[in-house]
């Protein structure tokens, strides 16, 4: 048997995927399973869900970046990446971000990588790519965890994004 539940307790945190999409455009999503692999040389490695679009930019240019996402984040930046697809929204024109090796990442992370996939494999669910690091630059702030964000941003981020969605809505009327 598997307690759901136990997965929470593993410490992880949270991060924005920035991926440059077939049509020029950019696009990402928020993930939780982004680790250091080795040191030296140094390689990271990423969980990515299948039906993704950030998932297919990946596999289709084969390199990524990643931005680590501070504690003191607007919850806006996790609802953009998290709630809603890169298929319909150009999620990154709704955040403050630069450009390094062709790819967007966001201005106010803890620290940000680019990777290069050097193998995928495929899960039943996830693709996992194993990365090497072509830049990897440290920022300002505490990294927030997954655990933070449930325990004291879930309730702010949701309120965020209905207050984006009703804002849309209404530009719309």
């Amino acid at each position: 048997m598997v307690d759901d539940k136990s997965l929470f307790a593993v410490p992880c945190g949270l991060f924005v995927v920035g991926v440059r999409t077939e049509d020029g455009g950019l696009g990402g999503c928020i993930v939780d399973a982004f680790v250091q692999s080795t040191a030296f040389p140094p390689t990271v490695i990423l969980c990515s869900q299948h039906q993704t679009r950030t998932n297919g930019c990946i596999k289709a240019s084969g390199v990524f970046s990643v931005s680590v996402l501070r504690e003191d984040v607007d919850p806006f930046v996790v609802a953009d990446f998290g709630f809603q697809s890169s298929r319909q929204v150009r999620k990154w024109d709704h955040v403050a971000y630069r450009m390094t090796h062709d790819l967007p990442v966001l201005r106010d992370a803890a620290a940000w990588f680019v990777c290069k996939v050097a193998f995928a494999h495929e899960l039943s669910t996830h693709t996992l790519f194993h990365c090497e690091l072509l830049e990897a630059v440290q920022g300002e702030g505490v990294s927030l965890s997954y655990g933070h964000y449930r325990a004291h941003m879930k309730t702010a981020t949701v309120a965020a994004f209905q207050a984006f969605k009703k804002a849309q809505a209404e530009k719309k009327a």
